[in-house]
């Protein structure tokens, strides 16, 4: 049988993809704080931005305790979340008025994670059932 012990590759994916879980919660309190403080102009698209935002980060948090647990369908979420995180920073690298400080903080990560879950290592610690494994 295959070693499919959890590498330090597979952590440092965990805490890639941790820390943007937490940022996007982060994003999605300053969101709602905003909304209770002040009114926004169009609240049809506050709110769906707002609950836009609290969606990825609950989805980032489920892909994150699946990608430490091991679960083979957390490589999916986790590469459409990397590539979306992906076109964002190069999008804001290109804009009218371009931030490539924003576009760093997109890009880096989502390149290294994207790196990670095709390396064989994490691969195969991905790549097994769905068996309890601690």
């Amino acid at each position: 049988m295959a070693d499919t012990r959890r590498t330090p590759l597979v952590t440092l994916l965990v805490i890639i993809l941790g820390a943007e879980s937490l940022l996007m919660a982060g994003i999605s309190a300053f969101l709602l704080l905003e909304f209770v403080i002040d009114a926004p102009q169009f609240v049809g698209t506050a709110l769906f931005l707002t609950a836009l935002c609290i969606l990825a980060a609950v989805w980032l948090a489920i892909i994150t305790v699946g990608a430490w647990r091991g679960r083979s369908w957390t490589r999916g979420g986790a590469l459409v979340w990397q590539f979306l995180q992906l076109a964002v920073g190069i999008g804001s690298i290109q804009g009218l008025v371009p931030r490539p400080d924003i576009a760093s903080w997109l890009v880096l990560p989502a390149v290294v994670a994207i790196v990670l879950l095709l390396t064989p290592s994490v691969s195969l610690f991905l790549a097994r059932d769905d068996v309890e494994y601690e």
